[in-house]
């Protein structure tokens, strides 16, 4: 059985099912006449209409980023349907023995596909935590990224592993922004009142978003620190920001000595422990913003071409941190 999806002339083959999440369902496609020698993969969405907020979001927002190479690309998009045909596919064959069209049409994107999977699949469990000094310079590229959307107004609200994509020499590219939202706001005040994030990664203010509102910059930074956490334990440093949490209590008390003895069988530099703390506070205004974390004694520990121009306050710097050093490291994880 081979699946097609069709939007008028365009053909694109769904060759393989690689995973869902809350909005749509990915496969891993091509297009129709393409030959195998010189065959281009990409990641193909499908969204149902019921989820066209998403779909037309997410279309939206990576419209205005393509610039950037740390972000996922997307290629095309449409309205189309999906063809299952009883045959094997020749490309010279128009005409194909259809015995099944999906009802209704549904709504597609033609995206990059990151043949290495997501950052989760090579960090999970503390035995695969990754080390400081490799965790820094995937954070870094994700710091970066995360600048760039804030310069365009934009805040991500889902930063998590599952949503780091690693393309075919281990560049994290950030994926997954039908959440995102321009965070101007709905009346212009920098405030967001809709928020679909993930419990274990978001910001403790968003969860009564739709009452008091909440600040959509520092919630991407809060989800940064639950992520670079995340990636360099190999747990979760909580599974709910609030004071029904047992370890989060005691960041809201800024007892953050009880908080790490929880993981005092790990050891954590410092400088990693005061980063985090500064990250994942439940004060939004207390959390460092993008120019103080890259000025973190952390980063600069691990990262030597961090130059700060104090005087004009900005800092110049590379956008891709994945060395050899890095690729080696996930080379050794890949299943």
């Amino acid at each position: 059985m081979t699946r097609i999806l069709q939007d008028n002339s365009k053909k694109y083959i769904l060759d393989k099912f690689l995973g869902e999440g809350a909005t749509c369902k990915c496969f891993l496609g091509y297009k129709v006449d393409s030959q195998p020698e010189n065959r281009e993969l990409f990641a193909i969405k499908i969204y149902s209409p019921k989820f066209y907020q998403y779909y037309i979001n997410e279309v939206e927002i990576l419209s205005k980023l393509s610039s950037n190479e740390n972000i996922i690309k997307l290629y095309d998009n449409g309205k189309g349907y999906i063809l299952d045909i009883n045959q094997e596919l020749n490309t010279n064959d128009n005409n194909p023995d259809i015995i099944k069209k999906d009802n209704g049409k549904i709504y597609y994107e033609i995206m990059e596909y990151a043949e290495n999977g997501e950052l989760k699949d090579f960090v999970q469990g503390t035995s695969t935590r990754l080390p400081e000094k490799i965790s820094a310079k995937i954070f870094m590229n994700l710091v970066l990224t995360v600048q760039y959307l804030h310069e365009n107004n934009i805040a991500h609200c889902d930063i998590k592993p599952e949503n780091i994509l690693m393309n075919t020499n281990y560049r994290p590219l950030l994926s997954d922004f039908g959440f995102s939202q321009f965070f101007s706001g709905e009346k212009g005040d920098y405030t967001l009142h809709k928020f679909s994030g993930s419990d274990f990664y978001c910001a403790p203010e968003t969860r009564k978003a739709y009452v008091r509102g909440f600040d959509g910059i520092k919630n991407d930074i809060f989800s940064l620190g639950v992520l670079l956490f995340a990636i360099t334990i190999g747990d979760f440093p909580f599974h709910k920001a609030s004071f029904s949490d047992d370890r989060y209590r005691f960041i809201i008390k800024k007892n953050y000595e009880r908080f790490w003895e929880y993981f005092n069988d790990i050891e954590i530099s410092e400088e990693f422990q005061d980063l985090i703390n500064n990250l994942i506070c439940i004060t939004p205004s207390q959390r460092l913003n993008i120019k103080q974390i890259l000025e973190h004694p952390w980063l600069k520990k691990y990262i030597t071409d961090i130059n700060s121009d104090k005087e004009n306050k900005n800092i110049e710097m590379k956008n891709n941190y994945v060395d050899e050093e890095v690729i080696n490291e996930f080379k050794s994880r890949k299943i």
